[in-house]
């Protein structure tokens, strides 16, 4: 509409200009002159528009189907535990040990001293690897199937009286 008013001022102005009337009344009369130029060709439009819908009355009916958007998400489905346990135990062991003994004979009136020494146990413990438990994990990986329902759009033609209808064949769509 903005262009016809523009064309309806300049229009204005070139016949105020030549009547010799003032800038208000140029203004007043383009717009006035636009407007009605906009309601003539905006009808002519219209017109137009309804001539191309009566040649050929097409309508579009849309069509639709679900599809399914398949996600995965990691989750915790347990937890395993892995520790050592002390087990504490009585054990018996049999060390051999060596000791002096003194033996006097008989014989001089004379006294001997002699050192008497024996072998003494001394017990001292320290921790010797036996044994070596490997733990890791390992991705195992299967294949499951879903089964969903999923809706999906026909066009049904229902004819009612005699009416010719031509059914094209549908385009095959991949899936």
């Amino acid at each position: 509409m903005g262009k016809y008013i523009i064309l309806g001022a300049i229009t204005g102005g070139i016949v105020a200009w030549i009547t010799g009337l003032t800038i208000v009344t140029v203004l007043v009369l383009g717009a006035i002159i636009g407007g009605i130029n906009y309601m003539i060709n905006s009808r002519r439009n219209t017109e137009k528009a309804a001539k191309k819908t009566d040649e050929n009355k097409e309508q579009t009916l849309q069509l639709r189907e679900e599809q399914l958007d398949i996600k995965k998400k990691r989750v915790q489905t347990g937890e395993v535990k892995v520790h050592k346990e002390v087990i504490e135990g009585q054990k018996t062991f049999t060390v051999p040990i060596r000791r002096e003994e003194m033996v006097i004979e008989a014989g001089d009136e004379e006294q001997f001293r002699i050192p008497l020494k024996e072998e003494e146990i001394k017990i001292s413990k320290h921790p010797v690897q036996v044994n070596e438990v490997s733990i890791t994990t390992r991705q195992i990986q299967e294949m499951k199937q879903i089964k969903e329902k999923l809706k999906k759009e026909t066009a049904d033609v229902e004819v009612a009286g005699e009416v010719d209808v031509i059914k094209n064949p549908p385009s095959e769509t991949k899936d």
